[in-house]
């Protein structure tokens, strides 16, 4: 589809987590209220992408797409948080967060491999995109996925 459409614009992300729909925040929140124990999977490396902030910047992304000067954006973008982790991590952190903000409580997470943690859908172990070329070319840098999870907590959490 790139080849027939050269003025294209494509943003590829990553695990998405927000306010609205079923996300990976939203599932800790809860099952950090009934659950004794959550397992997670530790093997998969993550960053995590907060919908606010790829809306940002997919909106810079839009306006420059329209632009006749050197600006304009064209071609295929990664757009991510920024900061590496893994499920249980980010798990222990929206648990760890959430507690504070009082909507779950302290719940040990036990961390599983993939092989142990069966889905449906096949995932890749590292989800790492380079953002290098949004950065370069628009001054686009990822905002760290751990900023993210506060607004979302925050806002889930009634202080916001």
């Amino acid at each position: 589809m790139r080849s027939l459409i050269p003025e294209h614009v494509i943003v590829r992300t990553s695990w998405l987590f927000g306010f609205a729909g079923q996300n990976f925040v939203k599932t800790m929140l809860r099952l950090g209220r009934e659950r004794d124990s959550i397992k997670v999977v530790q093997d998969q490396v993550v960053c995590p992408t907060w919908t606010g902030h790829l809306a940002r910047a997919v909106a810079v992304l839009v306006e420059r797409s329209g632009t006749r000067d050197g600006a304009m954006a064209r071609g295929t973008f990664h757009y991510c948080g920024h900061g590496v982790t893994n499920w249980y991590e980010f798990a222990r952190t929206i648990i760890e967060e959430g507690t504070a903000r009082g909507p779950t409580r302290p719940v040990p997470g036990l961390p599983t491999s993939t092989a142990e943690y069966p889905t449906a859908a096949a995932r890749p172990r590292y989800s790492v995109l380079d953002c290098s070329r949004i950065t370069a070319e628009h001054g686009i840098e990822p905002t760290p996925w751990r900023e993210g999870l506060v607004a979302v907590l925050d806002r889930l959490c009634g202080q916001a």
